[in-house]
Order: structure tokens, then C-alpha cells, then sequence
């Protein structure tokens, strides 16, 4: 049982960095205390949005990030038998006049590869989708992805087992290092790795190792509603005060999300499906009025004070890395950065700057 690398995790993060590592013709074994896809990673409805904020700002290394898990999702798919991605397009409506004069101004300043991101009118916007809130016009982006993110990851680790990367769920690791290699102790059975990851979301929080990076964690939730039917003529889905995901089902679909930074636990509630539906009425009125809860879902993510990822290796303890903070971003930067580490790894390439653990200074 040796490895080159023991991940902890399997989310986006812990998933993606197998898969990059494997690619790279490293040894992988994936270890999750409790199910794939159990933390924030598992929502059942996300969007890969490349124009993010309420200003629409094209998200950091686009050009890069978009073919990486575009094409990551065709693979996993083409694996699997359940359909978990739409490649439907995102419509994001301006919804005052000040949001629309920020949201063009941005537009107009911001080098967009061709047919990727498309100015329309407010008249556009309307014809497109009858019944819509818009002020002054909004963008439309073709290659807006909806994605049913738990689904994608149980398939992502049928296939990375299916390539003989071990993982393994429901187990707690006891690990320590000896003679320049991390020993990892499950359930009776003895790993060793050279290189051992942290790619455990919310709970790096609570590890000693990690202690010194200034991290927290942002509770956000999550309904799946029912509507009548003449309410969801539309296809694409929508990012305008939070989003509105269409996975396919002609009468259903997914709210997301709550931002909540002071929270006692990770329960979904009460108080977050009103806030969403405050948040659906102002956008689509009529379909807010009619829709109806079905179940929700609520996840804890990461985020680092610069909202950035954070990739690196312990300032202090030999062959120790962390793979975390992708924030509401995961979809749109795991497969990216996966593979920036993987070839950090393999060829000692420096890792950006901007995610960079180095910019934390020491433990």
C-alpha cells in the first residue's frame, strides 16, 4: 500500500488534484471521513459562470479555467451513464439602471474571447425569457454550464477508481511522518505516501497544520423547487441575485445561494428558503409566486480574505500541502489548478502567485 500521494478528500479539490496527479503517472490513494461529495462540494445545482459579481467581472484566468472543466465534464460524462451537465447558457439581467450601467461599463473594458459573452438590450433579454425582471439590458454567455455537482463528483469517482486510484469513504486517518514519508493508518490497513494533501474544505479549519492561514467559512443553501408547468418555458439558466439552475426536469429547479458568514451549524433552514425566494421574486415574480419547495440542501465553503484559492506546500513540515478555498468558484477553477499543481509536482513549476500559500507568510 504505497503511494506517491495520499489525498484527503473527495470533493472538487481532492477529486481533481487525483485525476491531474494521475495524469502525471503518479500513484494516488483519495481518503473522505465520511461520502464523496459530503461537504460544499455537493450541491446539487452549480453553475461554471466566467462572468461572476454583480458587475459581471470576467473570473480570474478564464481562457484557462473554462476549456479545463468544460472539457473534464465531456469525460466524466461520456463515462458515466447519468446525464449531470447542461451546456444550456447563462443569462444574467441587469436589474436597475445603476447595475446595468456598471455591468456594460465592465462589459465594454473586458477582452472577451469570441461568442463567449454577448451585450443585449432590455427588449432582447425580455423576448428571450417573457416575464423576466430587467432594467437597461444585461449579457448573455452561450457557454454558460448548469451542473449537477454531487451527481459529477460520484461519477468522477467511479472513474478515477476504474483507473486504480484507491478511495476510500467513512474513515478517520491517523497519520505521522517517518524517514521522510507520512504514514496513514485506516481502519486496520497501513498506507505509506511521500506526499500527503489536505483538500478538506471547511474542516482545514480545524487542523493544527493549518491553523496559521487566515481562512473562514461561509454557510450557503440551496432549494430545489416545483412549478407549474407555462412557468418554465425557459432552458438556460440564470445568475441576477443569486442563480436560478435548470438541470433539465421541465418543471423543476434550483436556487442557490445564501451567503452566511455568522452561523451556529450546517442544517439547512427555514430563514435561508425565505431568503431565496426574496431573492426569485425580484428576478421572476411569477414564478416565485408559484413554485414550491421540494427539499434543500446546505454546504459550508471556504474562502480566503483575497477570495483567491489557496495551493501549497507547509512552510514548515516537509511534503505537507493543502488544496483549498475555491469558494463559490470550485466548478470554474478545480480542474485548472488541479493540473497546476500536479505540474508543480512533477516538474517544479512555481505555482501563480495570486493562489500561492507563500503569500501567508510562515506558520
Amino acid at each position: 500500500m504505497n503511494y506517491d500521494f495520499c489525498i484527503l478528500g473527495a470533493g472538487i479539490a481532492g477529486l481533481s488534484l487525483a485525476d491531474a496527479l494521475l495524469e502525471q503517472n503518479f500513484t494516488v490513494a483519495v481518503l473522505e471521513k465520511h461520502d464523496v461529495a459530503a461537504g460544499a462540494s455537493g450541491t446539487p445545482g452549480g453553475l461554471v459562470n466566467p462572468a461572476t459579481g454583480r458587475r459581471a467581472k470576467k473570473t480570474w484566468k478564464t481562457e484557462q479555467c473554462y476549456p479545463a472543466i468544460r472539457h473534464n465534464l465531456e469525460k466524466i460524462q461520456n463515462f458515466s451513464s447519468q446525464k449531470f451537465f447542461r451546456n444550456n447558457g447563462l443569462l444574467r439581467p441587469a436589474l436597475s439602471h445603476k447595475m446595468a450601467r456598471k455591468m456594460h461599463e465592465r462589459y465594454e473594458e473586458t477582452s472577451w474571447p469570441e461568442g463567449w459573452c454577448i451585450w443585449q438590450s432590455e427588449q432582447q433579454i425580455k423576448d428571450r425569457h417573457p416575464g423576466i425582471n430587467c432594467v437597461d439590458g444585461g449579457l448573455w454567455l452561450p457557454i454558460g454550464l448548469t451542473v449537477d455537482v454531487g451527481a459529477y463528483l460520484h461519477a468522477y469517482a467511479d472513474f478515477l477508481v476504474a483507473k486504480d486510484v484507491l478511495i476510500e469513504t467513512g474513515v478517520e486517518p491517523d497519520f505521522h511522518r517517518k524517514n521522510n514519508r507520512w504514514t496513514v493508518q485506516i481502519s486496520g490497513t497501513q498506507l505509506q505516501c511521500e506526499h500527503l494533501v489536505f483538500a478538506t474544505g471547511f474542516d482545514t479549519t480545524h487542523h493544527p497544520f493549518w491553523k496559521f492561514l487566515p481562512l473562514e467559512g461561509v454557510k450557503g443553501q440551496v432549494a430545489r423547487f416545483k412549478a407549474k408547468k407555462p412557468l418554465l418555458a425557459f432552458d438556460h439558466s440564470i445568475s441576477s441575485m443569486g442563480y436560478i439552475a435548470r438541470l433539465g426536469k421541465p418543471t423543476e429547479f434550483i436556487q442557490g445561494s445564501t451567503y452566511n458568514h455568522d452561523f451556529d451549524d450546517i442544517q439547512p433552514d427555514t430563514e435561508g428558503v425565505e431568503y431565496l425566494r426574496g431573492r426569485s421574486r425580484k428576478v421572476l415574480p411569477e414564478l416565485a409566486k408559484n413554485a414550491t419547495l421540494i427539499d434543500q440542501w446546505a454546504g459550508v465553503r471556504l474562502n480566503a480574505p483575497d477570495r483567491k484559492p489557496v495551493l501549497g506546500s507547509h512552510p514548515e513540515i516537509k511534503n505537507l500541502h493543502v488544496f483549498t478555498a475555491l469558494s463559490s468558484k470550485g466548478l470554474m477553477y478545480g480542474k485548472f489548478l488541479a493540473e497546476h499543481f500536479a505540474d508543480h509536482f512533477r516538474n517544479s513549476t512555481p505555482l501563480f502567485p495570486e493562489i500561492s500559500i507563500e503569500r501567508f507568510g510562515s506558520a
